[in-house]
């Protein structure tokens, strides 16, 4: 059987332009998406940022600016300040006994009150009373106090409190004894001390009436209490 026979050539070439028509109103009714409009990505960048405020310090002070600040402040704090605690003084059981070295010998100082010495204050008048024997040594030499004083020493002022003179006895069995009266102190003073001097002869042999001379001393320090009514000192922070 034979093959059909070819069609003749303007056949063809009608064909051709037919089809090239086809294409070229197909390709006019598919148009491309408008892409004029569609924002760039800079105006996407500076839509979707969210807008910024800011207020300057002074807006922020006198709450003209845009941006709501809430001022903290620390409220001020007062701590009490313990008042200091009384040191546990000599007197406190109403006596007290010193013993002090002279030579071959000790004077032996015997210190009390009648008062309630855990009460003193600076601001009153107390009320001491010592007296001081011999204890030791030969007892057959002499030996006189020429001299007892007491003075009163707060931290800032030393007071003259006794200066007695004279030539008293002092070996066995004869004491020396006196009264004090401690007078109040200035304000705020914690303790006073209470100083005082013997100033002995004693005898070089027993009925030679020549004598050499000694200085004891000895200090009782006498703690206060603070005043009825006061208040521990207050420091704000």
């Amino acid at each position: 059987m034979r093959p059909p026979a070819p069609p003749p050539p303007r056949r063809r070439r009608a064909l051709l332009v037919g089809a090239v028509l086809i294409g070229t109103a197909t390709l006019s009714a598919c148009q491309l998406p408008d892409v004029s409009m569609s924002p760039s990505a800079a105006e996407v960048a500076v839509t979707s940022a969210p807008a910024a405020t800011s207020s300057s310090p002074a807006d922020r002070r006198s709450g003209t600016g845009t941006t709501d600040e809430a001022v903290v402040t620390s409220p001020a704090t007062t701590e009490a300040v313990a008042a200091p605690t009384r040191p546990a003084g000599e007197l406190d059981t109403g006596s007290a006994t010193h013993v002090v070295t002279a030579g071959d010998r000790q004077v032996v100082v015997d210190w009390w009150t009648t008062q309630q010495a855990t009460a003193w204050t600076a601001d009153v008048e107390k009320s001491v009373q010592l007296a001081a024997h011999l204890e030791g040594g030969d007892p057959d030499l002499e030996v006189l106090i020429t001299r007892f004083s007491a003075v009163l020493d707060d931290g800032t002022t030393r007071t003259s409190l006794v200066d007695d003179r004279g030539e008293f006895a002092f070996q066995p069995p004869y004491p020396y004894g006196t009264a004090l009266t401690v007078p109040a102190s200035p304000a705020g003073t914690a303790s006073v001390s209470l100083d005082v001097q013997f100033d002995l002869l004693v005898e070089t042999e027993p009925g030679s009436q020549r004598y050499f001379r000694q200085t004891v001393l000895d200090t009782l320090v006498l703690p206060f209490a603070a005043p009825a009514g006061a208040t521990p000192s207050q420091e704000t922070r």
